[in-house]
Formats: C-alpha cells, sequence, structure tokens
C-alpha cells in the first residue's frame, strides 16, 4: 500500500516485486500481479491498454511503396551496399556494391538501372533523411510532376526516420544471416592478422579491386534465394504470403495490380547526366587498369572465390609495395 501510494503505483508487477526486495520481501510476479488487481485494478488496466502496439502497414500492391537505403557495415573495408524492397511483395528491386554509397550520382544511375527494367516509375519511394537519395528523390518527384492521383508531384517521395522504413531496414539482418557475416569476420580477420589497414590506400583499393565483384555476386545470390522463398502471412501489416517474385510479378494472384506509372524512356536517358556509373571492380578506374595490366604480364586469373582473392590480394600489395 506504501508503494501504491507513492512512486510505485507506475511500476507493472515485475517492476514491483523488485521494488519490494529492498523492503526485504520476496514475492512471486504472480502474488504481485494478484494484489495489484485487488488494490489497484485501474493502474493494472490502464497499463494493460498502454502496452506496446504494431503500428499497421498498408501498401496495396507491387511499386505502390518502394523502400531503399544504405548497409554501412562493410563500408570500412571499402564496399558500400545500397537497395531497395518492395514493400508489397518484399522483393528485393536491386542490391548493389560499390566503392560508395553516399554520392547521389551513384545512387541514382541504380535508380535509372531499375526505371529501364520495370519501364515505369513506382508510385512512391521512402527513405531515411539521408542526402544520398537525393538527386533520387528528384528524378522520381520530376517524372512524378504531372500524374493527377493523390501520392503525384511532391508526395511521391517520402523521408523519415529508420523505424519508418523498416521493410529494407528489417531485410539488412535476412541478408547479414544470408552471407554477409561472412564477408564482415573475413575482412576483420584480415585487419587482425595485419594483412589490411583502413589508413592504407593501396590495400584498400586492392581489395576492391580483387573482392568487389565476388561480394555483388553473394548479395545477387542472397537477393534470388530472398525472393523465391516463401514469405508467411503478415497479419499485422494486412500483407498476403507468399514467394516475392510472384507476388510482384503476377499481383492479380493476390486481389491486385502494378501500381506503377508510364513515363516517357526517352527522359529517363536524359536523365543519366544526373549519374555517375561506378566500375564494376569498385576501385578507381586508373588503379583498375594498372592492376589489370599488371595481371596481364604476371599471367594471372581474376580470382572465382574467396581463397584466389586472397591469394591475388596480397600479391598485388606486395608488388605494389615493391
Amino acid at each position: 500500500m506504501e508503494e501504491l501510494n507513492g512512486s510505485g503505483s507506475s511500476l507493472g508487477c515485475r517492476g514491483l516485486q523488485r521494488r519490494l526486495l529492498s523492503h526485504g520481501l520476496v514475492v512471486s510476479r504472480e502474488q504481485v500481479l494478484a494484489i495489484q488487481k485487488e488494490l489497484d485494478p485501474i493502474g493494472v488496466l490502464e497499463r494493460k491498454q498502454r502496452r506496446l502496439k504494431r503500428r499497421v502497414y498498408h501498401n496495396k500492391g507491387p511499386n505502390y511503396l518502394l523502400h531503399v537505403d544504405g548497409y554501412d557495415k562493410l563500408k570500412r573495408f571499402g564496399f558500400a551496399i545500397h537497395g531497395c524492397v518492395c514493400g508489397f511483395s518484399r522483393r528485393v528491386l536491386w542490391l548493389r556494391v560499390g566503392r560508395s554509397n553516399n554520392d547521389p550520382k551513384v545512387i541514382a544511375s541504380y535508380f535509372l538501372d531499375f526505371l529501364r527494367e520495370l519501364r515505369g516509375v513506382p508510385r512512391c519511394i521512402r527513405s531515411d533523411e539521408g542526402t544520398e537519395n537525393c538527386i533520387i528523390a528528384d528524378i522520381q518527384r520530376a517524372f512524378r510532376w504531372y500524374h493527377d492521383d493523390d501520392m503525384a508531384g511532391e508526395k511521391s517521395f517520402l523521408t523519415g526516420s529508420s523505424p519508418s522504413n523498416q521493410r529494407i531496414e528489417r531485410w539488412w539482418l535476412s541478408n547479414k544471416q544470408g552471407g554477409g557475416q561472412f564477408w564482415i569476420e573475413f575482412f576483420s580477420n584480415l585487419e587482425h592478422m595485419g594483412k589490411f589497414s583502413t589508413s592504407d590506400h593501396v590495400q584498400l583499393e586492392c581489395l576492391r579491386f580483387c573482392f568487389t565483384k565476388l561480394v555483388q555476386d553473394d548479395l545477387n545470390r542472397c537477393a534470388q534465394e530472398w525472393n523465391q522463398h516463401r514469405i508467411r502471412h503478415t497479419k499485422s501489416a494486412e500483407l498476403p504470403g507468399g514467394k516475392p517474385d510472384l507476388m510482384y510479378y503476377l499481383p492479380e494472384l493476390y486481389g491486385t495490380h502494378d501500381f506503377k506509372m508510364e513515363i516517357d524512356m526517352a527522359d529517363v536517358d536524359a536523365a543519366e547526366e544526373f549519374c555517375i556509373y561506378q566500375s564494376a571492380f569498385g576501385c578507381l578506374p586508373e588503379f583498375e587498369e594498372e592492376c589489370k595490366n599488371t595481371m596481364f604480364e604476371n599471367s594471372l586469373l581474376l580470382p572465382t572465390n574467396h581463397s584466389e582473392a586472397l591469394a591475388l590480394y596480397e600479391w598485388l600489395v606486395s608488388y605494389f609495395n615493391a
């Protein structure tokens, strides 16, 4: 009664159970809850009503709302990842690795590649408040400027906090479990063994040259496996269950349709002036050329797995240091 008349009135049964220990009273949680229900039924009811309620996520179909975001777990090793997920089907629409995911012109090139494949423009895109997506935002709003639906023009690109972009924020965990953790540990071990330093620009460029394609291959494999696996029905988000590829390409099976908007593909080509296309090797163009020439002169082949890539990396570092 003393606690319920003071600050203890705001505690739940677990908190009050711990509080009673300070009074020398060891009481089970069930007993505490039973006493609270008897002495403070209104407080128990209010706490029950204020318990966590997840927000209901609404998405009507493919390309209704897309989520874009960058992934920085490998960035310190020279590999910056950017991706996009369809909120309805949860299909991965692009997953790219390069030397930067902060340059808006680089991110814009990923977006234009997607628009060419889609042959249209999505109804709406959501991102966090970072500046790397600013050119995507301008292109999206420009292409949607003359449409007459409720999300045309300025409303077609939304920004907010990371929790608001939960669709892709959650997917990064699946990517980590699907192979991303291997690369984090692999490059960390190189650093711990003294074979790599983030402050050594030659080592950084060599690492990019040797491993970028392998990391991209793993991302492609992870995205493909995800897009073809079966997702359970999400009751809280009112989203159907099924395979992302089927939900994205055959929305009629799920009682909906594709929400992409038509655009002139000539406009997509014209938007290229705002883009930068990175090399598939991830390193600087002049460094890539030097590495290729060196490999040709020494009859070396491009690696096909991480062991071969490590051997080539160590050889190149030794060669350039010499």
